[in-house]
């Protein structure tokens, strides 16, 4: 297999992301201003420290792999084991449900559900830039900023 050279690729929020995380953020913030709680303080920082770990903050690949960034620990997908790639269509996105995981507070991402793709696991901050990756194992859902550079740094070894 031909070596494919280290490039990072960007993973900016949606509009969708930013306004409900906006939003989330200013729920708690006055929740914790009206219950004046310690321990009401302390699981809202739990909760939005939690939720911006696990979310994407960029895409590379590197030694073989996608490697999904992460604050919490980066996930790989071993370029080996791809059997497809594409850009995401909205067809992909149809009777979609989240089964767990983030519905927009800090990006899209844990394991949903939907008619065409079927179980699938997301690491998703732009639903327009989302991009199909089908393991042998899974189907992953990523979304770098540069949707058609990133097709073309990984499908060398398909061709």
């Amino acid at each position: 297999m031909p070596s494919i050279p280290s490039q990072t690729f960007r993973a900016p929020y949606d509009s969708l992301a930013k306004v409900i995380t906006a939003s989330i953020l200013v729920t708690l913030l006055v929740v914790v201003g009206v219950t004046h709680s310690v321990v009401v303080s302390i699981l809202a920082v739990l909760l939005l420290v939690a939720a911006y770990a696990y979310s994407p903050t960029s895409y590379s690949i590197s030694e073989g792999s996608i490697v999904v960034g992460r604050l919490i620990g980066n996930v790989r997908i071993p370029i080996d084991s791809i059997r497809a790639v594409r850009a995401a269509t909205k067809d992909d996105f149809r009777g979609g449900i989240r089964l767990f995981g983030s519905g927009g507070l800090f990006g899209y991402y844990g394991v949903f559900l939907t008619s065409k793709l079927g179980r699938s696991t997301w690491y998703v901050t732009n639903r327009r830039n989302a991009v199909v990756v089908a393991t042998g194992a899974k189907t992953v859902v990523l979304s770098p900023g540069d949707v058609d550079g990133f097709l073309a740094a990984i499908r060398p070894p398909f061709s």
